[in-house]
C-alpha cells in the first residue's frame, strides 16, 4: 500500500468514525492527521463539524474564522461557518452568509441544505421545502434532500407526502435506514400496503449491517410487530435496539445528582420575595415533563387557541441559564448577583427569539421537556409565565420511552430500563422539591386524566392559562396546524384515544421492571 492509499484509508475511516457519532475520536485523528496535511478541507471541517456536535461551539467558530482568512475561496468553510451561527442563535446573520453563498454558487448542495435546515429551525418549513426541491433538481437522487423533504412534511403533518419520499429514498437506496424510520412511525401494519414488514425483515439479515443502523431499523421492526400484535418478539426487538445504543452512550447518573443538589442548595437558600416582583408583556407557557408524557398533547390543546404561538421544542431556557448563570458554582450569591446584573438582558434575548416566529402574538408556548429541571430559573426570569407539568404512571411512560430512538445527548438515559427508572425518580424529587419552593406557582396535570377527561382537564388548562375557552381547543387535530418536529406528529392529527393509556399490559410479561 503506498502512502496516498494509506492516507485515503484513513480518511475514509475518520469518515465512519463521525458517522457513528464518535465526535471526541474524530477531533483526535482528525488532528494528528492535519499535522502531516496542514489545513486540509476535509480533515479541518471533520474537526469544526465535531466541535458543534458537542456543544463546542466557539472553538468551531475560531477554526472556522482562521480557515477562512487563509482560504477565503472554499465555500465550505463558509457553509459550516453558518452552522456556527447557527448554534449561537444568529440566525438572521447564518441566513445571510447562506444566501450570499448561494447567489454566488447556486448549485451548491450543501449551502441549499444547510439554509433548509435553518428554515426548519426557524419553523418555516415550507420555505424550506422550496429550497430542498431546488437540490432535488440539481441532485434528483440525493437521499439526505429527500430524506430532509420527508422531515418537513412529518413537520406539517402531511404524512402521504412523508410517506411517497421516504419510499422513494427506500428504492434508490435501501440502505439508508432512516427512511425505514419515518415509514414506520406512520404506517399502519395491520394493513401494510407497501410491504414494508417484508422489506425491513429482510434488511435485519444483512450482516454488513451497522450498529447504527441495525438499532434504528430493530425499532423500526419493533413498532411493526406492535401493530401486528406481537408483543413478545416487539420486545425482544426493542431490547436489542436498546443495548445496541448503549454500548457507544455513556451516561452519567452520579452527574445529573449532583447538578440537582446544587440547585437545591442554591434556591433552599436563596430569597425569593425580593427578586420575583418583575413584569414583562410577553406571556410564555412552559410545558414540560419526561419524554411520552403526553407534552405534545397538551401543546397541542392550548396552541389551538387563536391567542396562541406555538414555539415547539426550544433549548433556548437552558441555552440562556448557562450563558448568564454561573449556577455549577454552587452559590447562592453568584445567582442573585447575575440575575440583579442580566434579567433584562435575559428577557431581551428571549423576545428577540420568540419574535422570530411571530411579532404580533404575545402568548407563547415552549415545549422543552427537561424544562423541568429549571423550574426556579423560569420563575426569576418569568415570573408571570405559566408552568405545566406533565406526569405519567411508570410502567406506560417506560414503555412509550424503551419504545422511542431519541438519539439525543440529553436523552442519553432513555437506552436503559434502569436508568430510566432512575431519572423517572429523579423527576419526581425535582417536582417535590420546586412545590416545596414555588408552592402552587405550577399546574401539575395526570395524562391519564387528560385522556380520561380530555374536555374538564382542558377547560382547566386554558383557564389556568388566563385565556377564554375556545372550542378549537378540543378540535386541535382538526384546528391547529402548528408545526410538529417529533415522532408525535403522526399522533397529533387523530382525537385523544385512550388505547395508550395501559400499553403495559401487552408487554407485563416481557419485563422485569421491579
Amino acid at each position: 500500500m503506498n502512502n496516498n492509499e494509506k492516507i485515503l484509508k484513513e480518511l475514509k475511516a475518520i469518515a465512519n468514525i463521525y458517522q457513528a457519532g464518535n465526535f471526541l475520536e474524530t477531533i483526535s485523528k482528525s488532528k494528528k492527521l492535519l499535522r502531516m496535511l496542514p489545513n486540509n478541507e476535509f480533515l479541518t471541517n471533520m474537526v469544526g463539524l465535531s466541535y458543534i456536535n458537542i456543544g463546542y461551539v466557539d472553538n468551531a467558530k475560531n477554526l472556522y474564522l482562521k480557515m477562512i482568512k487563509i482560504s477565503p475561496s472554499l465555500v465550505s468553510y463558509q457553509n459550516n461557518y453558518a452552522n456556527v451561527l447557527k448554534g449561537l442563535k444568529k440566525f438572521e446573520d447564518a441566513e445571510k452568509l447562506l444566501k450570499s453563498i448561494i447567489e454566488k454558487n447556486p448549485n451548491y448542495i450543501g449551502a441549499l441544505n444547510n439554509l433548509a435546515n435553518l428554515k426548519k429551525q426557524m419553523r418555516k418549513f415550507e420555505e424550506a421545502i422550496d429550497l430542498l426541491n431546488h437540490a432535488l433538481k440539481i441532485e434528483p437522487s440525493n437521499v439526505l434532500i429527500l430524506y430532509n423533504i420527508a422531515l418537513c412534511f412529518r413537520s406539517i403533518r402531511k404524512f402521504d407526502e412523508v410517506l411517497k419520499y421516504a419510499s422513494l429514498i427506500n428504492e434508490i437506496d435501501p440502505k439508508f435506514i432512516l427512511a425505514d424510520k419515518i415509514i414506520s412511525e406512520i404506517n399502519n401494519y395491520k394493513i401494510d400496503k407497501i410491504n414494508h414488514f417484508n422489506k425491513m425483515e429482510k434488511k435485519l439479515i444483512d450482516k454488513d449491517l451497522k450498529d447504527e443502523d441495525k438499532a434504528t431499523l430493530l425499532f423500526a421492526f419493533a413498532k411493526a410487530n406492535e401493530d401486528k400484535g406481537n408483543y413478545e418478539k416487539a420486545a425482544n426487538l426493542l431490547k436489542k435496539a436498546n443495548y445496541l445504543r448503549t454500548k457507544k452512550i455513556k451516561y452519567n447518573f452520579k452527574a445529573e445528582l449532583k447538578e440537582f443538589s446544587i440547585i437545591k442548595k442554591i434556591f433552599t437558600n436563596l430569597k425569593l420575595p425580593e427578586l420575583t416582583n418583575y413584569n414583562k408583556q410577553k406571556k410564555i407557557i412552559f410545558i414540560c415533563g419526561l419524554p411520552r408524557s403526553g407534552t405534545t398533547l397538551v401543546e397541542q390543546i392550548i396552541s389551538s387557541h387563536p391567542e396562541v404561538f406555538s414555539l415547539g421544542e426550544t433549548d433556548q431556557i437552558q441555552t440562556l441559564i448557562n450563558k448568564n448563570f454561573n449556577y455549577l458554582s454552587d452559590s447562592t450569591k453568584n445567582i442573585t448577583n447575575d440575575y440583579k446584573s442580566n434579567k433584562d438582558e435575559i428577557y431581551k434575548d428571549f423576545t428577540n427569539y420568540i419574535e422570530r416566529f411571530d411579532k404580533i402574538k404575545n402568548i407563547f408556548t415552549d415545549k422543552s421537556l427537561l424544562n423541568f429541571k429549571f423550574i426556579g430559573f423560569i420563575k426569576l426570569i418569568f415570573p408571570n409565565s405559566k408552568i405545566i407539568v406533565l406526569k405519567r404512571d411508570f410502567n406506560n411512560n417506560f414503555l412509550s420511552i424503551f419504545k422511542s430512538d431519541f438519539q439525543a445527548q440529553n436523552l442519553s438515559w432513555t437506552y436503559n430500563d434502569q436508568e430510566i427508572k432512575k431519572y423517572y425518580n429523579l423527576f419526581l424529587d425535582y417536582i417535590s422539591f420546586w412545590d416545596s419552593i414555588f408552592p402552587e406557582s405550577f399546574i401539575k396535570i395526570s395524562y391519564s386524566d387528560l385522556v380520561n377527561e380530555t374536555e374538564i382537564n382542558s377547560r382547566k388548562l386554558i383557564k389556568y392559562c388566563n385565556l377564554q375557552w375556545n372550542k378549537d381547543c378540543l378540535e386541535f387535530y382538526k384546528k391547529n396546524n402548528s408545526p410538529i418536529d417529533t415522532a408525535s406528529a403522526n399522533q397529533a392529527n387523530k382525537p385523544v384515544y385512550k388505547s395508550s393509556l395501559n400499553k403495559f399490559k401487552n408487554y407485563k410479561d416481557f419485563f422485569d421492571l421491579d
